[in-house]
């Protein structure tokens, strides 16, 4: 029994032994884990203290930045009351807000033409928009939204004012200085009711300026010559537009587009789609007459395009022959070094329908430019953005639709993206974008274009690349542009219209025709003559195409004497 006894007590010793040893490895394991996590807190505690440090820092420069903010946009102190209201004023002239916002009565408005005369129009205010009753009864009365427009008072003549919009000064007259002080208060009252409902987001707002700018141009679009019917049936009031060609087509030809693919055709719908006005460049510099001029060019008889009553598989012949095998387009038969020549010109001359002519003859118009600008190895994108303004960014737009490679890069590495960001073409860059052209290519120092925006500090340029690259690109967006819209329905009188004065689009059909044939065939022969017989036909048809007037310079600034008194009878 003792030596059972004295056993038991052996393997008592040894369990005892194994559990202090597990414990001890168990507790080392513990002391490791918390070594590790030592180091791991201290260098956490150096970088939460970094970025307290930063904070701190942010926030002093904030609070220095709002400090400056507050005193730079601090008004100049006035005696009267007006200078502590606090609504937005934007420190333009204050209505009595008695007259309210709205308001119709009986104005006399200066004319544009060489006489000047005061005519008396009825005009009314309502609900920010200013509408202006021609003198010929079965028009429609112009209509001016007041949000983006601004009312001066006379100097010289208490009874006058003008009225500037984004493109005309209007002069107008009242009977006595208490109706001009109403005028006054009631057109200031409701352009500040128009900014207060644009600045808050609770309230709904009308239409944008911008989707006003967009419904004119549309308007003006579909004033163009030959933009009545379709552009390849014929059917009359197409609605549908080809946003890389600048051509208006019916809904079945359209279909046929779509099928075509779009680095053919890109088709949007004038009236279902929410178009921005950079989709409209083409449409506003191109239109159905131009293109078919040289798309149609070798036609040779009218009955071979297909009618408004023609069955889909008549149209769709017809429309791949004219855009995918182009077999109706002019030919200059120039050699591939003269049309390079020709490309470089177009883009130089700002000569669309030259540009339209080398894409008909299917010339590259991503191949290198014979005399580059800049570096060797540029295309016709890369100088098209350099001379680019606010009156050329439709060749622009046309490369960047009908050009094989949109990131062609010069010999230094750089894309049309790269001199975007270097010259600071934010309007060229949001076509490139638009296209998805790719932002993350470098030049041979190593930079893209965002880290040549951000070098520059073209914020502009820099905060729309982010916006691409972050997938928050508005693909439908607005660019600064000169329309030059007709605008027919601000046009007053007949004297108006007889004596508008102003530059004039060169008319197109003032160029020479082209009778190239081929000597080869007589059914050619009959083509040239056939496409001069349709293209003199169409000027006799239309003899006032493509009239563009300007925008009248001839308005009366307040420096300017005080207009005549009002006739004694209207």
């Amino acid at each position: 029994v003792n030596e059972i006894k004295t056993k038991k007590g052996v393997d008592l010793l040894q369990n005892l032994i194994k559990h202090y040893l597990s414990q001890c490895n168990f507790f080392q394991e513990c002391l490791a884990a918390t070594e590790k996590l030592k180091q791991y807190i201290e260098a956490l505690i150096a970088e939460l203290t970094t970025i307290k440090h930063r904070q701190d820092e942010e926030k002093r420069q904030l609070c220095t930045l709002r400090e400056q903010l507050r005193s730079a946009l601090q008004p100049e102190q006035k005696e009267d009351s007006l200078s502590r209201q606090t609504v937005y004023s934007m420190h333009q002239l204050q209505g009595n807000k008695q007259y309210g916002t709205e308001k119709s009565g009986y104005l006399y408005k200066k004319s544009d033409g060489l006489r000047k005369v005061w005519q008396k129009r009825k005009c009314a205010v309502q609900n920010c928009y200013l509408t202006i009753a021609h003198g010929t009864p079965n028009r429609l009365p112009a209509k001016l939204n007041l949000l983006t427009c601004q009312v001066k008072p006379s100097q010289e003549d208490k009874k006058c004012f003008d009225l500037i919009s984004h493109n005309r000064t209007y002069h107008f007259l009242a009977d006595d200085e208490p109706e001009c002080v109403a005028w006054i208060s009631v057109l200031t009252n409701s352009k500040q009711e128009a900014l207060n409902v644009a600045l808050d987001e609770t309230k709904p707002s009308g239409e944008s300026s911008v989707e006003d700018l967009t419904k004119a141009i549309i308007e003006d679009v579909r004033r163009m010559p030959g933009n009545s019917t379709c552009c390849d049936c014929g059917a009359p009031d197409p609605t549908w537009l080809s946003t890389n060609l600048g051509i208006l087509t019916c809904i079945e030809c359209s279909g046929i587009h779509r099928e075509m693919g779009v680095h053919h055709s890109r088709i949007q719908s004038l009236s279902l789609d929410k178009l921005g006005t950079s989709e409209l460049l083409l449409a506003k510099n191109v239109g159905n007459s131009g293109f078919n001029e040289i798309v149609e060019a070798n036609l040779l008889s009218p009955s071979q395009k297909p009618t408004a009553e023609s069955d889909m598989a008549v149209r769709k012949d017809f429309i791949v022959s004219k855009y995918v095998e182009r077999q109706f387009s002019r030919r200059s038969g120039s050699s591939p070094e003269a049309l390079r020549r020709s490309l470089q010109g177009a883009v130089r001359s700002r000569e669309v329908f030259a540009l339209l002519q080398l894409y008909a003859e299917r010339v590259d118009l991503s191949q290198p430019l014979p005399s580059p600008a800049q570096e060797q190895g540029e295309a016709a994108l890369h100088l098209a953005v350099l001379l680019a303004d606010r009156t050329s960014l439709h060749m622009v737009d046309f490369l960047v639709h009908n050009c094989s490679n949109l990131d062609k890069q010069t010999v230094r590495g750089n894309t049309a993206v790269h001199y975007c960001c270097l010259h600071n073409k934010t309007e060229c860059l949001k076509l490139l974008l638009r296209a998805k052209a790719n932002t993350h290519l470098k030049n041979e120092v190593g930079e893209t274009g965002l880290d040549i925006a951000h070098r520059l500090r073209h914020t502009h340029c820099e905060e729309l690349i982010q916006q691409a690259q972050n997938n928050q690109f508005n693909m439908h967006l607005h660019v600064e542009y000169e329309w030059r819209l007709r605008q027919e329905d601000l046009y007053e009188s007949d004297d108006d219209l007889d004596e508008k004065l102003g530059p004039v689009k060169k008319e197109r059909s003032s160029r020479p025709f082209s009778l190239y044939q081929t000597p080869s065939s007589d059914r050619a022969d009959r083509g040239a003559y056939a496409a001069v017989g349709r293209r003199l036909a169409g000027l006799v048809r239309d003899t006032r195409r493509e009239i563009y007037a300007l925008p009248n310079s001839h308005t009366r600034s307040l420096d300017s004497p005080p207009p005549p008194p009002p006739p004694s009878s209207p």
